[in-house]
C-alpha cells in the first residue's frame, strides 16, 4: 500500500498517543507523592517501570518478526488488551512485588505492542520511501500530544478517583481506543506480501556492520536517559519546592512544543544526514537536561522543558528515519527488534538506577549530572555513525574508480 492513507495512520498514531499516555505520561504522575508514590517507595516504583522497558523491549524482536510476516492488527488488538490488564492490576497492587508483576508481566509488554515500535514498522510496511516522511510526521505529531493531553487528566483523575481508579480509567481508554483502531482501521495481511520479496535477515551481519553498531549505542544511551528524566521529572522538580500540578503544566507544555520538531524533523532528515540530525536535537537535549541538574529558580525549570520539549521533537520521527534509509524490507521489523532490545536494557536500567540513586544520596542532582553525560556520549556515537556510513560509501565508489 504505496500511498498515504489518512484513516489507518490516524488511528495508528491515536492508539500510540494513548497508550504512552495511559501507561509512560501517566506513571510520571502516579511516582508522585500524592499518588501511588504514597503507597509504594521510588525504587519499587522506578524498579517496575524500569522492568516494564526490559520485558516490552525484550519482546522487540519477536514482536517485529510477527509484524514482518502477518501485519500489525493483531500486535495493536492484543497489546490494547494487556495494557488495560495491567492497568488494572497496578490498581490492586497491595505489596510491592504486585507492582513488580503488573509493571513487568503485562504493563511492558503492552508498550511493546502499542508503542511507537510497530508504527514503524507498519509505516514501512505501508509507504514507500515517497511518502514515508510525511507518514512518519503525522504519526509522531499524533502521538505527540500525549502528554499534552494524558499529564493534567492523569493529575485530575487521581485527584478525582484516587491513583488506583485512575489507573482503571486510563487503562479502559486504551482498550476501547487500540480495539478500534486494530480492528476496524488497521489492513490485515501479510508485511511480506506487501513488500513482495522474500525475507533475508542475518543477526551477524548486523553487528559487522559498524553504523548499526555505534547507532545501536546511540540509541541505548538515549532511550535510558529519556526514560529516566521523563519518568523522574515530576518528581524531580517536585522535591526541588515545585507544585505538582505547576510540574504538570510545563510537561504538558513541553509535549506541545515538541510538534514542529516532529513534523519538520523526517523532512529535513530527507534532504540531510538522518543521524546529524538526529545528534543534534541530542545535543540539545544534553543542554536542557543540564538545566534539571540543580533547580534554584522558575527561569530555570522553564528553560528545562522549553528546550526539551523543542529538541525531543525533532528526535523522536529519526530512528525511523534513519533505520528506513538504511534496511526497508521485509527483514525490517526484526532489524529494529534487534536494536531496540538492546536499548531496552539501558531504558529499563536507568529509571531504575535514578530511583535507586535518588534514595541513596537523598536527591536527583548525582543521577540527573550522569544522564547529562549518557545523552553526550548518545550524540558523539550517533554523528559518527552517519560519519561510517559516508566513509562506507566512499569505500564503495574508491574500489569502483579503481576497476574502472
Amino acid at each position: 500500500m504505496d500511498r498515504f492513507s489518512w484513516p489507518a495512520i490516524v488511528a495508528l498514531a491515536s492508539t500510540v498517543m494513548v497508550a504512552f499516555g495511559a501507561m509512560f505520561y501517566g506513571f510520571s504522575v502516579f511516582l508522585t507523592a500524592d499518588a501511588a508514590g504514597s503507597d509504594f517507595s521510588t525504587t519499587v516504583l522506578s524498579l517496575g517501570y524500569g522492568g516494564a522497558a526490559l520485558f516490552g523491549g525484550l519482546l522487540a524482536f519477536p514482536i517485529g518478526r510477527f509484524a514482518d510476516r502477518h501485519g500489525v492488527r493483531w500486535v495493536f488488538g492484543i497489546g490494547s488488551l494487556v495494557g488495560f490488564l495491567g492497568l488494572v492490576a497496578f490498581s490492586f497492587a497491595k505489596e510491592p512485588w504486585h507492582v513488580l508483576a503488573a509493571w513487568w508481566l503485562l504493563i511492558g509488554p503492552a508498550g511493546a505492542m502499542t508503542y511507537y515500535e510497530p508504527a514503524f514498522i507498519a509505516v514501512d510496511q505501508w509507504f514507500g520511501a515517497r511518502h514515508r516522511a510525511r507518514a512518519l510526521a503525522v504519526l509522531t505529531v499524533i502521538g505527540g500530544v500525549s502528554g499534552t493531553i494524558f499529564i493534567p487528566l492523569t493529575e485530575r483523575l487521581v485527584t478525582w478517583f484516587g491513583w488506583r481508579g485512575a489507573a482503571v480509567a486510563l487503562g479502559a481508554i486504551l482498550l476501547v481506543v487500540g480495539w478500534v483502531t486494530a480492528f476496524i482501521f488497521v489492513p490485515a495481511g501479510s508485511g511480506e506480501e506487501r513488500h513482495g520479496e522474500p525475507s533475508r535477515f542475518s543477526v551477524r551481519s548486523l553487528f559487522s556492520d559498524r553504523r548499526f553498531v555505534l547507532y545501536t549505542i546511540g540509541m541505548m544511551l538515549s532511550f535510558g536517559t529519556m526514560q529516566s528524566i521523563m519518568t523522574h521529572r515530576v518528581a524531580r522538580f517536585e522535591e526541588a519546592g515545585f507544585a505538582v500540578a505547576s510540574v504538570a503544566v510545563w510537561a504538558a507544555i513541553a509535549s506541545a512544543l515538541s510538534l514542529p520538531g516532529r513534523y519538520a524533523s523526517p523532512y529535513v532528515a530527507g534532504r540531510r544526514r538522518p543521524t546529524s540530525v538526529h545528534a543534534a536535537g541530542m545535543v540539545a537535549l544534553t543542554l536542557a537536561l543540564a538545566l534539571a541538574v540543580v533547580v534554584g529558580a522558575d527561569w530555570q525549570m522553564g528553560a528545562h522543558f522549553i528546550l526539551f520539549g523543542l529538541s525531543f521533537g525533532v528526535m523522536l520521527p529519526l530512528r525511523a528515519m534513519v533505520m528506513s534509509s538504511w534496511y526497508s524490507g521485509s527483514a525490517y521489523g526484526r532489524i529494529m527488534g534487534v536494536q531496540w532490545s538492546f536499548a531496552a536494557v539501558i531504558g529499563a536500567a536507568g529509571p531504575a538506577g535514578v530511583g535507586v540513586l535518588r534514595d541513596t544520596t537523598g536527591g536527583y542532582e548525582i543521577p540527573v549530572a550522569l544522564l547529562v553525560v549518557a545523552m553526550g556520549v548518545a550524540a558523539i556515537a550517533t554523528w559518527m555513525a552517519g560519519l561510517s556510513v559516508f566513509d562506507v560509501r566512499s569505500e564503495a565508489a574508491g574500489s569502483a574508480g579503481d576497476r574502472e
